[in-house]
């Protein structure tokens, strides 16, 4: 007949076994850098940390289109991405997201929408907007006056 452990052992075991998992969690949390009370914090807070530890292409164009999307507020007819020239720079350690978009004049989302480019870098570590810019072509655009919008020197 076997013979049975002795509770004193598999109380010994469970207790070092959960030791090792406590050492292995505060090893974790001192890798990442992130101290055990500010972990606690955070997790019974709900709050999500506003830093990336990797932030992936999704992220970046899901942070591109949330831009415009405030930029143009309302006055955005079509907003897509240009997959083909979207791209991760790895020299630069950007996310490069283009987007082509067609807006309104203003939000009353009347007369015909303009065709915009708009070029969008992200940064890849931190997943936050490094530059936004956009450009469209102004041909058929006509001022207040009744004359087709110039600056100073006339371009």
């Amino acid at each position: 007949m076997p013979r049975k452990t002795p509770l004193s052992q598999v109380l010994a075991f469970v207790a070092i076994a959960a030791g090792i998992v406590a050492l292995t969690v505060l090893a974790t949390l001192q890798v990442m850098d992130v101290s055990v009370g500010e972990f606690a914090l955070r997790a019974t807070s709900g709050e999500q940390d506003d830093r990336y530890r990797h932030a992936t292409m999704t992220d970046a164009q899901l942070e591109c289109e949330h831009k415009a999307e405030t930029s143009f507020d309302g006055r955005i007819r079509v907003l897509h991405v240009d997959s083909f020239s979207s791209r991760q720079d790895h020299a630069e350690d950007l996310y490069k997201i283009f987007l082509e978009a067609l807006i309104y004049a203003d939000s009353d989302r009347e007369g015909e929408a303009r065709e915009i480019f708009i070029s969008c870098y992200v940064f890849a570590q931190t997943g936050k907007i490094e530059r936004f810019q956009f450009a469209g072509d102004s041909e058929g655009e006509v001022g207040a006056d009744g004359e087709e919008p110039t600056n100073y020197f006339g371009l």
